[in-house]
């Protein structure tokens, strides 16, 4: 059975892993810059701000990733009132 999609023919099965692969996307980057991060909630709005805090939080999200740290809500509890533990994790 094929499933049609846009211009593309694929089986079902192929199909199905897209959906999977855009959801994981969304479920661990943006939902997490969304509602972690409060990224809909920043009240900055003019000129390349925003996408530069953007950039910034996605690399913030990349270093905690990259050490080990698959909860980003722990991570920022156990880090932000330290900076020596912080600087540790960019080295």
């Amino acid at each position: 059975m094929s499933i049609r999609s846009s211009s593309l023919i694929r089986i079902a099965k192929e199909f199905t892993c897209g959906i999977r692969g855009h959801w994981s996307i969304e479920n661990c980057l943006h939902w997490v810059k969304d509602v972690v991060l409060k990224e809909d909630d920043s009240t900055i709005r003019l000129g390349n701000a925003p996408a530069n805090l953007s950039i910034l939080r996605a690399i913030a999200l990349n270093i905690l990733r990259r050490n080990g740290h698959t909860s980003i809500t722990i991570a920022q509890r156990f880090l932000s009132n330290d900076i020596d533990k912080l600087l540790i994790l960019v080295k």
